[in-house]
């Protein structure tokens, strides 16, 4: 008895050690908008109710919205918001107007670091609407006190001031060492004119010590699986991402839920097919309802950045959302460097937060359309006599209306020798660069690296260019390669069918996060890992009928193991019509044996009509019990546009 007893005891204390190291773990990273209520607010003039009679839009700055992220529960007059700088990040801001002070009561981490920006941005008065806008001089004084006990001490003081030289708004960063405290009162006051309103940047104290997997989740945009090494490619595309693969585990079948950038990414940020997330046009955009995988691990300690190529991945179609800064790239696609651009941004960004747990996203554009690099790469698989050495979509194919346009042989193999010479370029100057810097941060074998693509290319395959636009495998079928810390399943391929989908599931299963009360689509891949499950995985992938100015009409793909359907609302003659080259006239339903085969040739659907059947209703079936939920739209202005027209998506 008295055994059990000790035993009992001994499960109490380690329990009890348990729970405080997981209260630990979220008391790692403070951040000051998740947490600030309007009881927090001791002085605003927005306390004012003269102030309640004036709309929130006119006194904030245009490039600014209102935060709808999971943590942030309480975001009174709106104060709270993302800002987009004029280095093209978006940022998590905290507005103060003249005399504020928020104050917050919190528990300091072991080894406390206080880490946020002050900003400065202009209110412009006019002398009259016909007349440029007269600039003021203005200012404001930052504070930083810390409170502990009847001790109160100024840890931060600057002041900032707007000269007609600085147009609309300037703002610096700062990051200071906080003494070892508990329990402490941390007061962030301004005092200012009216003419400018003061603004904080993403205020947050964290664990200088920290010891936890970083994840960094690199997209590859438009990149083929079956063009890299690794995959079996002839050519040497990809030297340095084979070289990673020999030590990561590598999914050979995966597929993606659509053959574009919009809905694929917001699948891969969610694990939710198209059909249920339903961003499937190119005005609309991710609801504050969706969970992305940056708010749940926002939520889990881990401070969460990106740095993209912008288009379809841009903070406007609310993929910024959990994350706590946001680079994005809007002319990525003019650039010719436009890999190396993102890798400069990530590896400032790791050298500024090397000391966090953080969750890096990374994105290029550099294998989309339009094929262009810098010498020697756009020549590098080319033929001496090759005609091309760039390759615009509109140029050189005809736009949306020469999509199926017949290329001579010739033509065809100069196109693909250009696009792998860009895998080539992004190998050399994006994930070369990128394992170098993490390795001299010490941060390589402590990471979770996961490189993927939302979508292929087609290259004549069936009979068309580009993407967009079917779902055989050359748009669906993308890379997934895992590097575990410390090389686990070090070199492992796997041929299982497995999804884009279940990439959150793995993170979160990783980092032993439930994800019971989160609904996703996909599952973990560690049982594959592992051994314990063998068989082949069920995709769904959707292509939206008339997307993007594009009269190609709706399509749905889904397997039963290596056999895999695919059903075709058909062409109206006015569809036809709108092309310069006839489209091929696929039939209603398409089976192809995967296994047997890979290239999608021998349709099977007439000589096996009941396992059409049997597959189409599954499908049907998943779509009947989706609630159909209005998009959530947004407004595309000219400079929108434009970036989209330069991804062929829009005319």
């Amino acid at each position: 008895m008295r055994y059990k007893h000790l035993c009992l005891v001994l499960f109490l204390i380690f329990f009890s050690f348990q729970c405080t190291q997981v209260q630990k773990k979220e008391s790692d990273i403070y951040r000051f908008l998740d947490r600030i209520k309007k009881e927090n607010i001791i002085i605003s003039p927005l306390l004012d109710p003269s102030y309640q009679d004036i709309s929130l839009d006119e006194i904030y700055p245009s490039d600014s919205s209102p935060i709808f992220d999971e943590g942030i529960k309480e975001n009174p007059f709106e104060i709270k918001r993302k800002l987009i700088l004029y280095n093209k990040e978006e940022v998590n801001a905290l507005f103060s107007f003249e005399e504020s002070e928020y104050i917050l009561e919190i528990d300091l981490p072991k080894y406390p670091v206080f880490e946020f920006g002050i900003g400065l941005w202009r209110k412009n008065k006019k002398a009259s609407e016909e007349t440029e806008p007269i600039l003021i001089d203005s200012g404001a004084a930052f504070l930083v006190t810390l409170k502990a006990g009847e001790t109160e001490e100024l840890v931060f003081q600057d002041y900032i001031e707007l000269t007609p030289q600085h147009k609309e708004y300037m703002f610096f960063r700062h990051q200071i060492d906080l003494p070892p405290r508990d329990k402490v009162i941390l007061s962030l006051k301004t005092i200012g004119d009216s003419e400018a309103v003061p603004f904080w940047i993403n205020p947050v104290i964290y664990n200088k010590e920290q010891s936890g997997l970083n994840i960094i989740l690199i997209s590859i945009d438009t990149l083929r699986a079956d063009h890299l090494g690794c995959y079996g490619y002839e050519r040497n595309t990809s030297p340095v991402l084979d070289e990673l693969a020999s030590k990561s585990a590598v999914f050979k079948n995966v597929y993606s839920t659509s053959p574009w950038t919009l809905p694929a990414h917001v699948s891969l940020f969610t694990s939710l097919y198209e059909v249920k997330h339903q961003v499937s046009k190119g005005d609309e955009k991710i609801r504050p309802s969706l969970r992305l995988l940056s708010e749940i691990l926002k939520r889990n300690g881990y401070f969460c950045s990106a740095v993209t190529g912008g288009g379809f991945v841009s903070s406007l179609f609310g993929f910024s959302q959990g994350f706590d800064s946001y680079f994005q790239q809007n002319n990525g696609l003019f650039v010719e460097e436009s890999a190396s651009w993102v890798y400069e941004h990530t590896s400032q960004w790791l050298d500024r937060n090397k000391d966090k747990n953080f969750f890096l996203f990374v994105h290029t554009y550099q294998p989309h359309t339009p094929y262009a690099c810098p010498p020697p790469y756009n020549t590098m698989f080319c033929q001496q006599d090759a005609k091309w050495d760039y390759i615009g979509y509109e140029e050189h194919l005809g736009g949306d209306k020469g999509r199926y346009r017949g290329l001579s042989e010739e033509e065809k193999q100069n196109v693909i020798d250009i696009y792998d010479g860009e895998i080539r370029f992004t190998d050399e100057f994006l994930i070369k660069p990128l394992i170098e810097k993490l390795k001299n941060l010490n941060l390589y074998d402590e990471s979770l690296i996961i490189i993927t693509s939302d979508h292929g290319e087609e290259f004549f395959d069936h009979e068309g260019w580009g993407h967009s636009h079917t779902l055989y495998d050359e748009l669906l079928r993308v890379p997934l390669i895992i590097k575990f810390p410390d090389d686990q399943y070090s070199g492992e391929k796997y041929d299982n069918i497995v999804r884009l989908v279940d990439i959150v599931p793995t993170i979160l299963d990783e980092l032993d996060i439930k994800t019971a009360h989160h609904d996703l689509d996909g599952k973990s891949l560690v049982p594959i890992l592992k051994q314990k499950e063998t068989a082949d995985r069920s995709f769904l992938a959707y292509k939206q009928g008339y997307l993007l100015d594009n009269p190609i009409p709706e399509k749905y793909a889904m397997n039963q193991g290596k056999e895999k359907l695919i059903f075709n609302e058909p062409f109206t003659e006015e569809d036809i019509s709108f092309f310069s080259d006839s489209p091929p006239i696929a039939n209603e339903f398409e089976l192809y044996n995967l296994g047997l085969d890979p290239l999608e040739i021998n349709n099977l659907a007439s000589e096996r009509p009941n396992l059409v059947r049997q597959i189409f209703k599954r499908i049907d079936d998943f779509i009947q019990k989706i609630k159909k939920i209005d998009p959530s739209k947004l407004k595309v202005d000219e400079k929108t546009k434009e970036q989209l027209r330069a991804l062929g998506y829009i005319r």
